[in-house]
């Protein structure tokens, strides 16, 4: 039993990958003009409804979706986006989607009159097969990041009548002195129309490897068993953040049922197509301390495409490759990660939680290695 359902898994998640690397569908290609330029036009996309955070079954994250019609009237070139977040305080992060026509009838009865819908681990529309496709990512944001501005030459496509998600990561334990409010925060989008114009489209491209920090030589704690920190992991966000930490452990060639415990994370990805890699930035939670992308590591055509060997969490901003580095179908991208578990007893906003083995997850007392490269 044990052997079919990880069969099963690391195919889901082969496939999962493929999708992952395959942002950006192969639509006609169009082109912006300057930011600024007399025909841009500035498109405001506001939270329907306040929402007041609320983490499942006493946990700390409240990772929740809300559809928001920017209202656009015509086939676009998206040049910049900005996420305003109402209470900044306590937004981990937020993902904005391009919903497209084959999601949007479920995107409209999943938001529930403007109230949105519970997302853990992604948009949650369509299957894990297609929510990659007829949902990919516009944009993200972070501590440390502002206005998202596409490099010079570059756009992202948005159809008239299509409208975004907006997935907000709510950290429960930064809110000032632990009393939440609510929150309606805000999108613009800057974009010049489609018509005649011709450019590279961007997408985006994610690398992730596992993370398995034991908890300190001289803590323990029943959470320091990694299965019972597991349980409190799905019980805590959803079923699917147990099931993301073993896959990710067997789609980097790990095991994903007895995996090694390390303050050390890598993994190699295959590129699937060709590309130029134009940014690149980090994403992990409060242990992580260095972030690195290295194309074809090892080889005499290794390039260093992202060195974050200071991480800090309140400044994930993306760093502008100063060329593009082209990547070929075959390649080898790997994301490695270092990460110090003894800071859980350190900072003021986990200090006081249970000590845990810590793994992959979604909640901000989780973990996360991840290498976000923008590409054409």
């Amino acid at each position: 039993m044990r052997k079919k359902a990880l069969s099963v898994l690391v195919a889901l998640l082969l496939v999962a990958g493929v999708i992952i690397q395959a942002q950006g569908s192969d639509e006609p290609q169009v082109a912006p003009q300057s930011v600024g330029a007399p025909s841009a036009k500035i498109y405001t996309a506001t939270m329907p409804k306040a929402h007041l955070p609320s983490a499942p079954n006493n946990g700390t994250d409240d990772y929740r979706c809300f559809l928001l019609d920017p209202g656009v009237t015509e086939d676009s070139i998206i040049e910049s986006v900005e996420f305003i977040p109402q209470n900044k305080e306590y937004v981990h992060h937020a993902i904005m989607f391009r919903v497209t026509s084959p999601d949007l009838p479920q995107a409209i009865a999943a938001n529930d009159g403007g109230n949105g819908w519970p997302c853990f681990g992604g948009s949650g529309l369509g299957s894990m097969f297609s929510s990659f496709l007829t949902s990919p990512w516009i944009s993200s944001w972070a501590p440390g990041r502002g206005v998202d501005v596409s490099p010079a030459g570059y756009g992202i496509p948005f159809k008239k009548g299509e409208q975004l998600v907006l997935q907000v990561h709510y950290n429960l334990l930064a809110a000032t002195g632990g009393i939440l409010v609510t929150d309606q925060s805000q999108i613009l989008l800057e974009a010049v129309p489609a018509s005649g114009a011709t450019v590279k489209q961007l997408k985006v491209n994610l690398f992730a490897a596992p993370v398995e920090l034991p908890c300190p030589d001289d803590v323990t704690g029943p959470l320091c068993d990694r299965k019972n920190s597991l349980i409190d992991l799905a019980a805590r966000t959803s079923t699917a953040s147990a099931f993301e930490a073993a896959g990710i452990n067997a789609l980097c060639g790990g095991d994903p049922f007895d995996p090694k415990p390390s303050l050390t994370s890598s993994c190699d990805s295959i590129a699937t197509q060709d590309y130029n890699v134009i940014a690149a930035s980090p994403h992990m939670h409060l242990l992580g301390r260095s972030l690195k992308l290295i194309l074809n590591p090892g080889t005499t055509k290794e390039k260093l495409l992202l060195d974050r060997s200071n991480y800090n969490f309140d400044d994930q901003s993306a760093t502008v490759l100063p060329e593009p580095i082209a990547v070929k179908k075959g390649d080898v991208i790997r994301v490695e990660c270092t990460f110090d578990p003894t800071l859980r007893q350190k900072l003021p906003a986990l200090k006081d939680l249970e000590p845990r083995y810590v793994t992959w997850g979604e909640g901000s007392s989780d973990e996360m290695c991840l290498g976000v490269i923008a590409a054409s």
